[in-house]
């Protein structure tokens, strides 16, 4: 049974907001064409993809984050930017009010499934009909550190692929039938395989998912 201490897990972001790096790539192609389209990157951290969008001409952003110190950093390095600090549960925007919601390196940091199943869902309600969702996270890896690892916390956690960073956070890493079975409320248009650099400076197996909200 899989038992995540959320608290726990936003102090850790909060703790380490100043110095971690992003790197997975924004696929312009894949954001709507309308630069007027109102896009949400949720779980933004320190505003990486929505300084992005600001140099591709998209106009109506929107940063969602649950740690206060990512948001700070976002605010110190792209003022004026639009950023809400959220509960971690719930999206605070209207139904069927965005044309767009990325998930950039964000499930990695919900390890729980059932909880990210709600998060797909509240992405689901916020978008408009033809809204678009696109994720970019990571993949199971078969390498023996990262084996070593899933192996090691898969009884603690009861889910291959989570485990806990020696800084004390707890992540996920995904199979692909994880997740088929997490965006099947949307039509699959794009979905890419690739290789990332993570947080931390290592190689992973990472994919990216384009889907569209059809009912």
């Amino acid at each position: 049974m899989m038992t995540i201490d959320m608290a726990t897990q936003v102090a850790y972001w909060n703790r380490v907001s100043g110095g971690k790096r992003f790197s997975h790539p924004l696929r312009l192609e894949w954001l709507p064409p309308d630069k007027r389209a109102t896009i949400v990157d949720y779980g933004c951290g320190y505003g990486r993809s929505l300084a992005e969008l600001a140099r591709a001409g998209y106009t109506s952003t929107i940063g969602i984050d649950f740690s206060a110190g990512m948001l700070a950093r976002a605010h110190a390095e792209m003022p004026g930017t639009h950023l809400i600090h959220s509960d971690g549960h719930t999206l605070p925007l209207d139904d069927g009010s965005v044309a767009c919601v990325l998930l950039f390196a964000f499930l990695t940091c919900i390890p729980d499934g059932a909880e990210q199943q709600r998060q797909i869902a509240e992405v689901k309600r916020v978008l408009g009909l033809g809204g678009l969702i696109y994720i970019s996270d990571l993949l199971l890896n078969n390498d023996e550190r990262n084996r070593a690892r899933y192996e090691a916390y898969a009884n603690r956690f009861g889910c291959y692929g989570v485990f806990e960073l020696p800084e004390g956070v707890i992540v996920r890493h995904h199979s692909r039938e994880w997740i088929d079975q997490l965006t099947a409320p949307f039509n699959r248009m794009r979905f890419k395989t690739f290789e990332v650099t993570t947080m931390n400076g290592n190689a992973s197996a990472a994919f990216q998912y384009l889907g569209r909200k059809e009912s």
